[in-house]
């Protein structure tokens, strides 16, 4: 185990923090951009949870590129972002804590050795130090930008593979939502008519299946305009990628938010 690691503590000092803040009050917009599969970090004590490093780099264990088109985008919005700061092998921020994938003890045929046969205390302290921590922050962001507008508007970015068992992707964007379609109808639109891209309809996952706990848990419920979105990994790779896509639903949301009064928000 890793010196650090103190009894019933996860984290120590040569971790970095649960969740990475961009903006915050000092943001100037509306608009929350969340990242929760950010990071491919495992903190020091779970000893790379006994898997060949390597999946790390795959995603299983991040979404990869996510987390630079989320932080160029708040940048270009001057708004505000909450990115995880810990591997979806860890603890999933997007899954309720009851799904049975929430801390997976198999990912795409790999079995997570460090997963398996937690104890209660093992699961809580994952829990208490970094899902919580990451969804007070968003919490947070929600109330810091209530103060200053009307309401919030939530993107959650995220990406996929190319190719998933065999079958190749033909969508270069995927606009995924649960209830109300408002904000993904307008995106749709934008994306159709000022890109060249392949934009899919909650494609290629639905947002239903299965329910995401960030957006559900900090938008749909509350009534709060939102959007997930999937750009496909091969593109945003690299920082060129990433920059590009940063740009275009900067464009995107520019052009949302200026015509908000037209998303019917379900309270």
């Amino acid at each position: 185990m890793s010196k650090c690691k103190k009894e019933r503590q996860l984290l120590c000092v040569e971790d970095p923090p649960a969740y990475e803040l961009i903006g915050g009050r000092h943001a100037q917009s509306p608009i929350l951009i969340v990242c929760d599969h950010a990071s491919r970090v495992v903190p020091k004590a779970l000893q790379g949870l006994g898997i060949d490093g390597q999946y790390f780099e795959q995603h299983i264990g991040y979404d990869i590129g996510a987390a630079g088109v989320s932080r160029m985008l708040a940048e270009q919005l001057n708004a505000t972002a909450v990115l995880a700061g810990f591997s979806r092998l860890v603890i999933d921020a997007n899954r309720f804590l009851t799904a049975h994938d929430s801390i997976p003890s198999i990912s795409d045929g790999i079995a997570i050795k460090g997963n398996e046969r937690l104890s209660d205390i093992d699961k809580m302290l994952r829990v208490e130090e970094l899902f919580i921590p990451y969804h007070y922050q968003i919490n947070q962001a929600v109330s810091n930008i209530r103060q200053h507008f009307s309401l919030p508007l939530l993107m959650s970015v995220h990406s996929y593979t190319p190719v998933f068992q065999g079958f190749e992707r033909p969508w270069e964007i995927g606009i995924l939502w649960e209830g109300d379609d408002g904000v993904a109808s307008m995106l749709l639109d934008y994306l159709r008519e000022n890109t060249r891209y392949h934009v899919g309809e909650n494609e290629p996952y639905h947002a239903c299946n299965p329910i995401g706990y960030t957006i559900n848990t900090h938008a749909e419920t509350k009534g709060y305009p939102h959007v997930l979105v999937e750009i496909r990994q091969d593109l945003i790779r690299d920082e060129k990628g990433q920059a590009e896509f940063a740009d275009i639903f900067a464009g995107a949301l520019e052009h949302i938010r200026n015509t908000l009064d037209r998303v019917i928000v379900k309270h």
